[in-house]
């Protein structure tokens, strides 16, 4: 029994250990740099955008939407392994205390969460409602004890036998947390807020309780949220150095893969193993394609030439950062060292193709500032800004390049 008590702390300091060296290397890298920079720009930027906002914002609006996401989104860490299903199967009446540590410890991971994003919101509320510190720190309180409610609800929805759909249930779980959180952020009368908070305690115990005492803990749905967790965590260290652990994740995408053949042919091995990994690896396309919408917004809404300018530089060399690491994608691939290949064909490859990446998000950030306010001015100072720092990021890869070879 003690060694069950043990297990869970045992495994949990083993992750910790092996994230601290992760959190190290991304600390020492530049784009630890480039994140701060982007976080003063942004709140810079934010609190000018706030003085501009017309009166007809929907902000009390996007702010429940976005805080009822935060709160139903809840995922969980148990710490498990496959070898469990063999080893703790037969002890799972005893495993109690162990589950009870894993949704704590998510819990508290996810509180951090709703605290940041909330205290992100905060100027925003007081745009909109003008109420005072007070309050809003209430309301932030009673969001903490939604949060630890859907945690609970999540850990009972995994309960479900796979022939049922938790899709209702999370629609559910979304649909009364926002009513929640709108009434409470409008500042509605207390007694519909009792109504409110009435409703939700019902469904948790009509709706969500009943499924932890029918069904049986699903270890195949606990293991496969483990797995997914851990992937998300290695995929973020794997920018910065390579990790062993990282499983890839690979999409065919054959659409964009035969139109990226046909606009952009490639003439050397090097190049379409580049075009490939990128097209269909989730890591690598999925960062560019955010921060290429990143950048759209940036350039929509942020006020001010200079403040378009720096956020669509910004924007590409943090795509750059980003993607370095897409450059030793086959360092472990032994047939790909088998090509009668140099590594300056390699470098040269990869580096062209990422020149096409971040000069497509230059244009493309240069031609909306131009549709959506029809200045020569702001077109040529964003194109320019986006043509030096795909300027930089370039010599950057030459450097990296070379040290890495």
């Amino acid at each position: 029994m003690m060694q069950l008590q043990m297990l869970w702390k045992e495994r949990a300091g083993a992750f910790w250990n092996i994230a601290m060296r992760y959190f190290r290397l991304i600390g020492n890298s530049s784009f630890l740099f480039t994140l701060v920079l982007a976080l003063i720009f942004g709140a810079y930027y934010y609190s000018e955008i706030l003085k501009v906002l017309p009166e007809s914002f929907p902000g009390i609006a996007i702010m429940t939407a976005i805080a009822a996401l935060v709160l139903v989104r809840t995922p969980l860490r148990f710490f498990l392994s496959e070898a469990d299903l063999v080893f703790l199967l037969p002890a799972e009446n005893r495993l109690e205390g162990y589950f009870r540590q894993s949704l704590m410890y998510s819990f508290a991971l996810q509180l951090f969460t709703t605290v940041v994003v909330m205290t992100i919101l905060a100027p925003l509320y007081q745009h909109e409602m003008a109420a005072g510190t007070g309050y809003y720190v209430f309301v932030i309180g009673v969001l903490l004890v939604l949060k630890g409610a859907n945690v609970m609800m999540k850990w009972m929805e995994l309960h479900l036998p796979a022939h049922h759909s938790v899709f209702v249930y999370i629609m559910i779980r979304l649909a009364i947390t926002a009513l929640f959180i709108y009434l409470l952020l409008i500042q509605a009368q207390w007694f519909l807020v009792a109504l409110a908070a009435i409703l939700f305690v019902a469904v948790f115990f009509l709706m969500f309780l009943p499924l932890q005492r029918k069904y049986s803990i699903k270890w195949e749905k606990l293991l496969a949220m483990d797995e997914q967790q851990s992937m998300k965590f290695y995929r973020t260290a794997n920018l910065f150095t390579d990790v062993p652990k990282l499983k890839q994740s690979v999409k065919q995408r054959r659409l964009l893969s035969t139109l990226a053949e046909k606009l952009l042919p490639s003439h050397s091995v090097y190049a379409t193993l580049y075009q490939k990994a990128f097209i269909r690896s989730n890591e690598y396309f999925g960062i560019y394609f955010r921060l290429w919408l990143l950048g759209l917004v940036v350039i929509a809404f942020v006020p001010g030439l200079l403040g378009k300018a720096i956020g669509a530089a910004l924007i590409i060399y943090l795509t750059a950062t980003q993607l370095r690491t897409l450059y030793p994608h086959f360092q472990a691939h032994v047939m790909v060292k088998l090509y009668p290949l140099s590594d300056e064909e390699q470098g040269k490859a990869f580096r062209t193709m990422l020149l096409r990446l971040l000069g497509a998000q230059a244009g493309t950030f240069a031609v909306l500032s131009f549709l959506l306010f029809l200045d020569m001015t702001v077109f040529l100072s964003v194109l320019f800004a986006g043509i030096a720092a795909v300027a930089l990021a370039a010599s950057r890869t030459v450097v990296v390049r070379r040290s890495a070879s």
